[in-house]
């Protein structure tokens, strides 16, 4: 799609610039259907053409051109620590209570 659309805006471009050249340069007299035309000192904007018909190259080509993306910041964020307490069962009490246990202590979560 991005193909057709391209091709029709070159050709769009292609259309619109062809004529504005194949006028001339307007600056030489000659006979013009009734008249003798010649430079009479008017402003002839002979760059609308080639300007528009590039703009519009330019922009097709822009508008094929795929788009990149930086792949988005990952941020992890550090687990907290479990809480837990010691407990010693021969005690029946909490480590900082009792300082020390004859059997091994028992980690308890709250």
């Amino acid at each position: 799609m991005k193909r057709l659309t391209a091709a029709i805006v070159l050709a769009l471009g292609a259309a619109l610039t062809l004529p504005a050249q194949a006028h001339g340069g307007g600056y030489g007299g000659g006979w013009r259907g009734g008249y003798h035309g010649g430079y009479h000192g008017g402003h002839h904007n002979h760059w609308i053409g080639p300007v528009l018909g590039a703009a519009l190259i330019g922009g097709a080509i822009y508008a094929t051109r795929t788009p990149s993306y930086a792949a988005p910041a990952v941020v992890t964020v550090p687990a907290a620590p479990p809480q837990v307490a010691y407990y010693c069962s021969t005690w029946g009490q909490y480590y900082p209570s009792v300082q020390t246990c004859p059997v091994p202590w028992q980690l308890v979560s709250y």
